[in-house]
């Protein structure tokens, strides 16, 4: 049976064309190193070698087995830096379920750490409900998750990525347009576009709890499952819609956002995975994702602080 050291001896001798310079890089006696190479000779039931007492040669036969065996360390190789790569969560394909509303800031931070960092790994992206994503994670089709949670989930862990303020998004010419907030009152009589149930069931209970906690009647509402579907609707003047602030840079310009004065929200994003995966690619991309929050937390804190500062002088 060939093994892999006579492979190894065999490609020292054919480089050194002598076995006493073989042994040496070796670090094997001479006499040994030329029984393993009479052990594969045999195996292969052709002669490698033409020895005399002067010159060792490669026959034609150990010409045609050297471009095989340098092919077999070179892959044997690569194999041994990808399994160090995948063994410190360096490489692999990371299965990544995010929510909607995620594309707006943590998902593309994160894919761009990720391709900075983490070269070798490849992410393949699934977006879905938050259902989906929980039953993902039980079974195993995904790896991580980014999300909002309408409740807690056994064998879920999550931590959380970044919280933010929502704003009411409305048509450039509502008549509260010009307003920096929106009151109560300037929502009567309104049709709310809401996220679905189904896709977004925490941001949407959130919303109909805070309307109707301020007594603003849901007996008209329009469900949207898509970012870009309620935004139309939106800018076309058929209702209005609530989005986290993130959402600023991906507004058409006919559609304006303001600041609601009531409470109402923050959003939580989360980070989800199994309760006991020990992969670590999963760790590596979890951290990651904790990086990409701290960036989001400070830049949230500095974003509120410059406000801070111009309303102080705005007032003097």
């Amino acid at each position: 049976m060939v093994e892999l050291r006579h492979v190894r001896y065999f490609v020292a001798v054919a480089e050194a064309l002598s076995f006493r310079q073989a042994s040496k890089r070796l670090r094997v006696s001479q006499p040994s190193l030329s029984v393993q190479i009479k052990q594969l000779e045999d195996e292969l039931g052709v002669s490698l070698f033409r020895r005399s007492k002067r010159r060792v040669e490669i026959t034609r036969a150990g010409e045609v087995f050297l471009s095989a065996a340098r092919e077999i360390l070179l892959r044997l190789q690569q194999a041994s830096a990808a399994a160090l790569h995948a063994e410190s969560g360096e490489l692999g394909t990371i299965r990544l379920g995010f929510v909607p509303t995620a594309s707006f800031h943590i998902l593309p931070r994160l894919l761009e750490k990720i391709r900075s960092t983490l070269p070798l790994v490849n992410v393949e992206l699934r977006e879905g409900s938050e259902d989906l994503q929980i039953t993902g994670l039980r079974t195993g089709t995904l790896d991580v998750c980014v999300g909002h949670l309408s409740r807690t989930y056994d064998q879920i862990e999550n931590i959380l990525l970044i919280r933010e303020p929502l704003v009411l998004a409305l048509p450039k010419g509502h008549r509260a347009a010009r307003k920096r907030v929106v009151g109560i009152g300037d929502l009567e009589g309104e049709l709310f576009i809401m996220p679905s149930k189904d896709v977004l069931p925490g941001p949407h209970q959130m919303i109909a709890t805070a309307l109707l906690k301020h007594h603003i009647s849901l007996d008209r509402y329009q469900l949207a499952e898509h970012f870009q579907t309620g935004v139309n609707l939106t800018r076309a003047g058929v209702g209005i819609m609530f989005l986290p602030a993130s959402a600023k840079d991906f507004v058409p310009d006919a559609v304006v956002l303001r600041t609601p004065g009531f409470s109402i929200g923050p959003l939580d994003t989360f980070a989800l995975w199994s309760r006991g995966n020990v992969d670590p690619l999963v760790h590596r991309v979890l951290s990651v994702l904790k990086e990409v929050g701290n960036e989001l937390l400070g830049q949230a804190h500095r974003s509120a602080q410059g406000r801070a500062g111009v309303s102080t002088r705005l007032f003097r």
